[in-house]
């Protein structure tokens, strides 16, 4: 333990330390660019390790305009960079400032047996099959999971809670933006700066599908259904602020730009979230979406039929049934990796995409992978709804929106290979650490979290 303590004392001199040799070495051989990287990565480094907390807003905030990478010539491996963040904020919460940490005699959250037992049946797995395929279908699978370790060993306290919802509904709405302007300037404009076609440029039917800061346009259309179910309750609980005002105002922006992805399970996912808001306690919502339905439907015209089209829905229930024979051969799993985003990545003959991350599930792990999986989901949802009924002020709205978004992520999973797309991913763990620690925090000692708790009038100031 001195020896810990030691290192927390001195582990930013090391850092600066290290910093100043490798900058030296870096200017003697001409390195200009890993200077500007040295000059930017050791501050960073050391705000991290003081507060785990800075990381996790920080890897928030950026995650989605990671496929902006896509129009760079970066090495691969700075493609990692969000990695390295989870990575060393997790890293901080062990040998960095016990204040920065949440309490360790907190109630653990109830759905930890089902992702212990998850984590377990896909080391076995792992273990099975070997080599690069277990390495990545790990990682894909598993590897956010750290976030919400990290959110749960260094709560965000009332402040950082508040900054963490801003982020997402000012970043949404840049997203939002930049997808509504792609319609404008079309493929052809966007093919000429750098997008490909069939990687970001994509089509339904006629029609561009926007992918605005993103690889694809399936993570833009579920990241902005996250940041509507996030934001709205947050914003209807003290619509007289103005960050919150702006949002409502916004949220058709939100919407067209989500609209402008065509993909149907952020629709799906974004109306389950609202059905279950109006009816917690939102009861405004109840109106506003039959009118959204008849909207969409008269004003989209041709846009909606493509959205609605039925033929995508054909194609998926067509290789679920191809592949029942697998899982009947495999009733523990044909091996983790062996499908979806790994399977695409390894460039495997053939390689299937399920798209419904049951089935998926069900794949890879087999019956008793995806019964854990299930039970995990449920379990997750039924902790924050219930904590949500227990908690007060800001807390309240937030977990009722995680809550929501948790809803969500299951109906949105049914048509799409959800959980492995980025940066839903890392998000998903984001929250549900948040929430964990949230609802362990009040359950335990009746403040918000780590630091000062901050009331609802200060966080307007």
């Amino acid at each position: 333990m001195p020896r810990l303590s030691t290192l927390r004392d001195q582990g930013p001199l090391a850092v600066l330390a290290a910093g100043v040799i490798v900058v030296l070495a870096a200017a003697f051989a001409g390195q200009a660019a890993l200077l500007l990287a040295i000059a930017v990565l050791v501050p960073i480094g050391v705000a991290i390790f003081y507060r785990p907390q800075r990381g996790v807003l920080l890897v928030a905030a950026l995650a989605p305009f990671n496929g902006l990478l896509l129009l760079t010539s970066i090495p691969s491996w700075a493609k990692g960079w969000k990695e390295a963040v989870v990575g060393a904020a997790l890293a901080a919460t062990f040998v960095g400032p016990r204040s920065a940490r949440g309490s360790a005699h907190r109630q653990v959250p109830r759905w930890l047996p089902a992702l212990v037992g998850l984590l377990l049946l896909g080391l076995f797995s792992a273990l099975t099959i070997g080599g690069i395929q277990a390495v990545l279908g790990l990682k894909v699978n598993f590897y956010y999971v750290l976030l919400a370790l990290a959110v749960w060993r260094a709560p965000l306290d009332a402040r950082e809670r508040d900054r963490l919802v801003s982020i997402l509904m000012g970043v949404g709405l840049i997203c939002a933006l930049v997808g509504l302007w792609q319609q404008v300037v079309g493929d052809v404009y966007l093919n000429q700066i750098g997008y490909e076609y069939n990687t970001a440029i994509r089509f339904s039917g006629s029609f561009l599908k926007s992918f605005s800061t993103f690889d694809q346009p399936f993570p833009f259309a579920l990241f902005i259904m996250l940041v509507l179910l996030v934001g709205i309750p947050v914003a209807l609980d003290d619509p007289t602020r103005w960050r919150n005002r702006i949002f409502l105002l916004a949220t058709p922006i939100y919407l067209l730009g989500m609209a402008s992805a065509f993909v149907r399970a952020s629709f799906l996912g974004l109306a389950a979230g609202l059905l279950y808001l109006g009816f917690r306690r939102y009861r405004i919502l109840l109106a506003f979406i039959p009118l959204a339905v008849v909207a969409f439907l008269a004003i989209g015209g041709p846009a909606s039929t493509a959205v609605l089209s039925s033929t995508s829905l054909q194609q998926r229930t067509t290789g679920w049934q191809a592949n029942l024979h697998q899982v009947e051969a495999h009733p523990l799993g044909v091996g983790i990796g062996s499908a979806g985003a790994v399977a695409e990545r390894l460039s495997n003959a053939g390689h299937y995409q399920p798209d419904n991350y049951y089935f998926k599930t069900l794949y890879e792990l087999g019956v008793l992978g995806l019964w854990v999986f299930v039970l995990l989901l449920v379990g997750i949802f039924w902790s924050t709804h219930r904590g949500a009924a227990r908690a007060r002020g800001p807390d309240r709205a937030l977990l009722d929106g995680i809550a929501a978004f948790v809803l969500a992520s299951m109906a949105a999973a049914l048509v799409d290979s959800y959980f492995e797309i980025f940066p839903i991913d890392l998000t998903f763990w984001l929250l549900i650490g948040l929430g964990a620690a949230l609802i362990a925090s009040r359950a335990g000692s009746g403040d918000t979290g780590a630091g000062t708790p901050v009331t609802a009038q200060q966080l307007t100031r």
